[in-house]
């Protein structure tokens, strides 16, 4: 089976709700599910000169999120996407205490594989619709619509005679009106181990253009005008044949003017 053993590899990148899963397509009627969990949390941040600090009066920002990550092939080559949430945020500091739960962002999509060989060449696009409040602290999300529209390239490899695969993307996301634009990347690259394991690493990155007016006091993840890399390392397992279980860290290696944490994640993977 080579790379195809885990054909949609992803990691889902937290705290931003995006859900990222490979140029590859589902086939004609298939059906991918994806439960996931994560756990994130950040007692720094990068400043304007991509400088780690501490975030002010001991702060502590965490949040918990479970989710559902879905697509529907309508064809061998289209396919819809889909991804929603239920998250809960907390910010702790000297003075302050604040909690907040509610779903977040519902994403939905359609993907398009425009060439496929030894390579594949897909297209995306998605809305953004949050569906949470902006009363309560810590906020959830940026609380606007926005759209997205990506180039996803991916394909197999084998150097040192190892099955190996890569995903790269490229992204442009466009919000109604206070978060400056954004352009988002990715760049997966996955082993197979044998004995039916996977071991993935990944970096994600958002970098934005111009400046936005949107502003809050609790919540370091979401901030307008900023630049941020993630990186994280998972291994997968295989434990029936259409099912998958993965586990891994990220961690925020990289950043300007956005809080600076790690956390965890697990994620089953389920085609029907």
């Amino acid at each position: 089976m080579g790379f195809k053993i885990l054909k949609y590899p992803v990691f889902l990148c937290f705290v931003v709700s995006s859900v990222f899963a490979g140029a590859w397509t589902r086939g004609k009627g298939s059906i991918l599910l994806v439960p996931y969990c994560y756990f994130y949390q950040a007692s720094g941040y990068y400043d304007t000169n991509w400088k780690f600090n501490l975030l002010q009066n001991s702060g502590y920002f965490d949040g918990l999120g479970f989710g559902l990550y879905f697509e529907y092939g309508f064809s061998d080559r289209f396919n819809l996407v889909g991804n929603f949430s239920f998250v809960r945020n907390r910010w702790i500091d000297n003075y302050n205490y604040k909690s907040n739960s509610d779903f977040g962002d519902f994403e939905i999509g359609l993907k398009l594989k425009i060439f496929e060989s030894r390579f594949v060449l897909s297209f995306q696009t998605l809305a953004i619709i949050p569906a949470y409040s902006m009363d309560r602290e810590p906020l959830i999300g940026y609380g606007e619509y926005a759209g997205e529209v990506k180039i996803l390239f991916a394909g197999g490899l084998r150097p040192f005679s190892l099955n190996s695969y890569f995903n790269i993307e490229l992204g442009y996301r466009r919000f109604y009106s206070k978060v400056a634009p954004q352009v988002r990347f990715q760049i997966l690259y996955g082993i197979n181990l044998g004995w039916k394991w996977q071991a993935i690493f990944q970096i994600d990155g958002v970098n934005s253009i111009g400046e936005g007016t949107f502003s809050t006091r609790f919540n370091p993840s979401i901030e307008t005008d900023y630049n941020e890399g993630k990186l994280s390392v998972s291994l997968a397992h295989r434990f029936t044949y259409k099912a998958w279980f993965q586990g891994g860290v990220f961690y925020d290696v990289y950043g300007r003017k956005i809080g600076a944490g790690r956390g965890f994640f697990i994620a089953l993977w389920i085609e029907i």
